[in-house]
């Protein structure tokens, strides 16, 4: 074979490669250029004080809404949107809460702690009801309760009280349930009730 051709085949042959392998270390070294210039401490000089700007931006923007939020009435507007929704139940639910406790206190007038025991916990469930409809979040009646405030339900650790009383009662079919704890019991719960106008 002519030695001639065979060079020239051997060049033709590796010549894509070594464009490929140039493109290759270009980017290479296009990539280290920019993330050297990212990371250089002059970028980080000039934007030092863009940093600064910003978190002072920041702290001014956090202080404006927190005046916002207690000059306006806001804290005041989000307080009577509660007692609207309140207002709602009395207008459109009281008829049946009072049904219910209706006959939650025929169930407790009878002579008989089991009686006594079905009538916390229907009671519960009304107080559970009502928690909802303020819109206290989704969860258990005992994170409802917690999101709850003294300014909404003035005797709050009253019903927490009854409510753990009821749940031992519902873990515990044979719960000894005495006549002055059922009666404290009952009476958080009513009392929390008609702080809300709920009858």
């Amino acid at each position: 074979m002519d030695p001639t051709s065979t060079i020239a085949t051997i060049a033709t042959s590796t010549e894509p490669t070594s464009s490929v392998q140039v493109l290759a270390v270009d980017m290479v070294n296009k990539f280290h250029e920019t993330f050297g210039f990212l990371v250089s401490d002059k970028l980080q000089h000039d934007i030092l004080l863009i940093k600064i700007l910003f978190i002072i931006f920041s702290v001014f923007c956090l202080i404006g809404a927190i005046y916002f939020y207690k000059k306006t009435g806001y804290l005041h507007l989000d307080q009577l949107e509660t007692w609207d929704i309140l207002k709602n139940f009395k207008d459109y639910g009281a008829s049946k809460a009072q049904k219910q406790w209706k006959k939650i206190k025929q169930n407790f007038e009878k002579d008989d702690p089991v009686y006594w025991k079905v009538a916390l916990l229907e009671a519960e469930k009304l107080m559970d009801e009502i928690l909802l409809r303020m819109g206290l979040g989704p969860g258990t009646m005992d994170d409802r309760l917690s999101r709850a405030s003294v300014d909404e339900i003035p005797n709050l650790q009253d019903v927490i009280r009854a409510r753990n009383l009821c749940q031992d009662i519902a873990r515990d079919p044979d719960y000894k349930l005495n006549k002055e704890d059922a009666e404290n019991t009952l009476g958080a719960f009513e009392k929390a009730l008609i702080s809300l106008q709920v009858f």
